[in-house]
This record gives structure tokens, sequence and C-alpha cells, in this order.
């Protein structure tokens, strides 16, 4: 009977983890850039981009997705577009129209695009900006294991006490997600952080030990005490 009602919930902590991770990754639509400019910030050379920006006489214009050209180099790595696109006055914190709400940085992170993030980052982009969704780069980096981007946006100043739309934090949503790297990184660079006893770090801990990872929580937990002495 204890066997069946501990299934039970693993099943729905699990459904639950699902739906938080959807709402910090889901969302974006299969899309494919539309316009020449976008084209062009994707597969164009600097000069071809150069070009459809003098034609199009605007680098904010926004597809039927609500995407921009910028984003669209942010999602595929182009540091070279978005270089381009930013000196040509492209806004590199201009959110999308999607339903997320998303800014540049959001979608690199959100597509692993290291480089895209630094070149951002490094245009004077904030660490902390949120999308629309109040989801923050450090919180999708966190979420979908994405080590060096969260040590980059460490580095920027991101702060990792932020909460998201779901309550979670950054390390919230390592430890969630099963990501021991993410929880080192934030760690080292935070020790003083932790998980706390809250019901919804219950939900948090119950499923890194459904999924195996209670070294974490050991980590932490250890990370904490010593600060503490």
């Amino acid at each position: 009977m204890k066997i069946r009602i501990l299934a039970s919930i693993a099943l729905v902590l699990a459904v639950l983890a699902a739906a938080g991770l959807w709402i910090l990754t889901s969302l974006l639509p299969r899309a494919h850039p539309e316009s020449a400019l976008e084209q062009a910030a994707v597969t164009g050379s600097v000069e071809e981009l150069r070009r459809e920006v003098r034609l199009r006489g605007g680098v904010d214009g926004k597809d039927r997705r609500g995407f921009t050209a910028l984003d669209w180099a942010a999602r595929t790595g182009r540091t070279d577009a978005i270089a381009e696109l930013v000196r040509a006055g492209a806004d590199p914190e201009l959110h999308d129209s999607g339903p997320n709400g998303w800014t540049p940085l959001l979608h690199a992170v959100h597509k692993g695009q290291i480089g895209s993030v630094r070149a951002l980052l490094a245009s004077g982009v904030v660490a902390d900006g949120r999308g629309d969704n109040r989801v923050t780069p450090l919180m999708l980096a966190a979420a979908q294991g994405e080590t060096e981007i969260v040590k980059e946006l460490l580095n920027a100043g991101a702060n990792p006490r932020l909460r998201g739309p779901i309550g979670w934090s950054a390390l919230e949503q390592a430890v969630a997600n099963g990501h021991p790297e993410v929880v080192d990184a934030l760690l080292r660079k935070y020790p003083d952080l932790h998980l706390g006893t809250s019901p919804r770090v219950w939900v948090v801990r119950t499923l890194a030990w459904v999924q195996g990872h209670s070294e974490l929580l050991d980590r932490i937990d250890r990370g904490r005490e010593a600060v503490g002495r």
C-alpha cells in the first residue's frame, strides 16, 4: 500500500516538474526566419545583412511569430550578426511578441548559444532581464542544465535569488531537473544559497529524491551548515 502511495506521489510530482519546465522552455512555436533581413541574420554574410538593413530602413521589425532579426541571430549563434544589428540600432533588450515575451538573451539561452550570450552581455544587456513570463536567463539556463551559460550569467551579475512564475529559484530549477554541475556553479559563486523548508521546496526535494539525485540535496545542506558555522 505504501509503495502504491509513493508511486502515485512520484507520478504527480513528475507531472508538476514537467509542467514547471514547460512554463520555462515550451512556449516557442516551430518557427523559421521569414523576412530577407531575418534570413540574412541567420545565414547571410555581414555585407548581405548590412544591405538588408539599408533596404528595410529599420532593424526591430517583427515577423508573424513576433521575432526580430536579432532574436534569430541570438537563437542561431550568429555573433557577427548580433554585433552588426546592435551597431545598426537594434534594441538588444526588446521583448518578442510571442507567448513568453522573451528578449534576445533568453532566446540565446533557450538554444544553448553561449557565444550569443557573451555577445549580448558584451553589448550591455542586463543579465537578469526577464521575459514577460517572469523567467530570467539564469532560471532558464539552470533548468536546462547549461552550466557554462550559468557561469557567464553569474559573472555578469545575474541574481540567483530571484524567483520565477512558479516560485522557483535557479537553484531549485537545477535541483528539480537533476543538474549537479549547475548546482556546483551556483554554490561556488553563492555558497550561502539554500533550499529552505517551504511546501514549494518540499516538492523540489522530493523530485530530486525520486529522480535519484539525493546527493544534490546533501551537497546543498552541507554547504548551508558550513556557511552557518
